[in-house]
């Protein structure tokens, strides 16, 4: 969101007043309420009554930060939960299940990071059984016996077009195709 607002250079009225600068009121109230609609925008409908009546930016901006970032141990374990709980559905995109690096975002604000290996093999483990094949694939040729999670994102995107583009169920004989088709060889 914070980024949206600056790429619209919207967000002056956040930061306040005094970056207010040569702008005239009434355009500083206009620039102020195209980012009270941004932020509305974007909202979960569960937060828009925590801020629905506010129409000073900076306000709703400081809000929203105090809901969203709450650095408790109540949210942190609620993050780490849901995480832990995160499984990819055969019928969802995989880019949508990719997003699970906002809840990792979240635990980074939380001052929670999680390494590179353990994001990797917390995605890994959110695959259905039906992923198997690829799951142990890429374990198997981790280099120096760490998976990298750029690798894991690509290998499960390109697993998901492949299924896509053949209309491939979920047997496991068919994932295993896969596996040896992207290898070069032939299954038998």
């Amino acid at each position: 969101m914070e980024n949206m607002l600056y790429s619209k250079d919207l967000y002056d009225p956040v930061e306040g007043d005094k970056s207010k600068g040569t702008k005239s009121d009434a355009e500083w109230k206009k620039l102020n309420r195209k980012a009270v609609a941004l932020i509305r925008q974007w909202l979960d409908l569960s937060m828009i009554p925590h801020v629905d009546t506010e129409t000073n930016s900076k306000k709703m901006w400081k809000k929203l930060k105090e809901l969203y970032e709450r650095k408790n141990v109540q949210n942190k374990a609620f993050l780490i939960r849901k995480l832990i709980n995160m499984k990819y559905i055969e019928s969802k995109s995989m880019p949508k299940h990719l997003g699970f690096q906002e809840t990792v975002n979240q635990l980074i604000n939380n001052e929670i990071t999680l390494n590179d290996e353990l994001q990797a093999l917390l995605l890994l483990s959110s695959l259905p059984d039906s992923w198997k094949v690829l799951v142990v694939t890429l374990t198997n040729s981790a280099p120096k016996e760490k998976l990298m999670l750029a690798m894991v994102i690509e290998s499960m995107l390109n697993e998901e077009a492949r299924r896509r583009e053949r209309g491939l169920t979920n047997t496991s004989s068919q994932s295993e195709a896969l596996v040896l088709e992207s290898r070069g060889e032939k299954s038998k």
